[in-house]
Formats: structure tokens, C-alpha cells, sequence
């Protein structure tokens, strides 16, 4: 059986062609209804490649302050890949800056957000396919999965 890392490797190695190829992501997202989320409108997206263990969103967060720190559990780990912009994201919190081509891998049960800079979207991979009820918001009570108050306080104070 693969390791974890080689997994996500392999999924990057398939998703990242496809996305760099891609000239203009609004065509993708054009007609279809963006879901409100904490982490601004989510276009969700038939997997344009054949990958049924995997679902494929676009996160416009253009608009957006900060996302809203939350988590996957079950098994579900996250993986981004920059379209265009800039911003901070922190997973598990470890900071790190990104931009159009960067890629970010969030394991399962870990804490994350994201502050944009300016105009970032994201390709948004889950993989098992990403379910509702694995988006869970970071609240008073779950504070094991690798989220730092005063680092988000310091952040979002300094960005905002």
C-alpha cells in the first residue's frame, strides 16, 4: 500500500497539469450556483478527470477577509492548488505564503484557514470526496486538531 505522502503526490501529479492548462477558471464555474461557505463562494464541480475517489470545487475568496478556521474529519484530507492571487494560509499551524501554482496539503484532523492578500482562488481537492459534514468549524471545544487562537488573533490583526 502506497504511504500518505505518495498518495498526495499521486494526486498532484494528476490534478496540476490539468489545472495549469487552465486559461480561465470562471469558464468552469459559468452556470453553475456558488455555495456561501466560510471560506467564500465554493463552486462544486463534476470531476473533470477521472478521478472518482476525489471531488473538485473552485473557492473564490477574492472577497474575503479570512476563511473560517475549521477541519475534516474521517479520513478527509484537503489539497489546494493556487489559480490566481495571493495570501497566507496556515495548516496545523505551520504559515505559509501562497500564490498561483502553489500547492497545500491539509490531513485529515488538522486546523486550517487562509487569509487572502489579493484576488486568490483556489482549486479545492478532497480526497475522499468531500462531504458536509466533514467541514467542521473550530469552536471552544475542539481545540486538538492543531489550531492556535493567539496565532489567528495575531494574524487576522495584522492583516486586517
Amino acid at each position: 500500500m502506497n504511504s500518505y505522502r505518495e498518495q498526495m503526490d499521486d494526486v498532484i501529479r494528476t490534478w496540476k497539469p490539468f489545472l495549469d492548462a487552465l486559461e480561465d477558471w470562471q469558464q468552469l464555474v459559468a452556470g453553475i450556483e456558488p455555495k456561501s461557505t466560510g471560506c467564500g463562494p465554493v463552486y462544486e464541480l463534476a470531476n473533470p478527470i477521472d478521478r472518482p475517489n476525489e471531488s473538485f470545487a473552485i473557492a473564490d475568496m477574492s472577497k474575503l477577509e479570512v476563511s473560517e478556521p475549521h477541519y475534516h474529519p474521517n479520513g478527509e484530507t484537503e489539497i489546494y492548488i493556487v489559480l490566481q492571487g495571493l495570501g497566507l494560509t496556515v495548516v496545523g499551524g505551520k504559515e505559509q505564503e501562497i500564490q498561483k501554482g502553489s500547492v497545500v496539503i491539509t490531513p485529515p484532523d488538522t486546523a486550517h484557514f487562509t487569509i487572502p492578500k489579493s484576488e486568490l482562488i483556489l482549486a479545492v481537492i478532497n480526497t475522499p470526496p468531500f462531504q458536509p459534514e466533514n467541514y467542521v468549524p473550530i469552536s471552544e471545544t475542539n481545540t486538538d486538531v492543531g489550531f492556535d487562537r493567539e496565532q489567528f488573533q495575531r494574524l487576522t490583526n495584522e492583516t486586517l
